[in-house]
C-alpha cells in the first residue's frame, strides 16, 4: 500500500480529538451533577473531570470536563446542552489531538 493511500484512508475516517470544555457556574449542590448529566444522557464517560468553587465567598464553581475520542457534532451539541443549564454562566470549549506524524 502506497503512503498515498494511507493519507485517502485517514481523510474518510471522521477526525476525533479530545474535547475540553472550562464551565463557570453558580455554586450549588447540584451543580457538578448538572455539569455531567449531558454526558450521562449519551451514555459518555469524560475522561478528566476538575471542580472547584471560586469567589471570595464560593459562589461560583468552575468544572473542567475532557471527552476523549470526540467528533465535532458531539462537541458542538454538549457545549449547546451545557450553555441551556440554569446555573451555567459560561462555557468555553477547546480541543486537544495528536501530533500527526509524518
Amino acid at each position: 500500500m502506497s503512503p498515498q493511500a494511507g493519507r485517502v484512508e485517514q481523510a474518510q475516517t471522521p477526525e476525533t480529538f479530545t474535547a475540553c470544555f472550562s464551565v463557570v457556574a453558580g455554586s450549588d449542590p447540584n451543580t457538578l451533577s448538572r455539569v455531567l448529566e449531558p454526558f450521562t444522557k449519551r451514555g459518555l464517560t469524560p475522561s478528566h473531570v476538575y471542580a472547584m468553587r471560586t469567589g471570595e465567598r464560593g459562589e461560583a464553581m468552575h468544572v473542567d470536563v475532557h471527552l476523549a475520542g470526540a467528533d465535532a457534532e458531539t462537541s458542538r451539541r454538549l457545549a449547546s446542552d451545557l450553555r441551556g443549564l440554569h446555573l451555567v454562566q459560561t462555557v468555553l470549549t477547546s480541543q486537544k489531538s495528536l501530533a500527526e506524524t509524518i
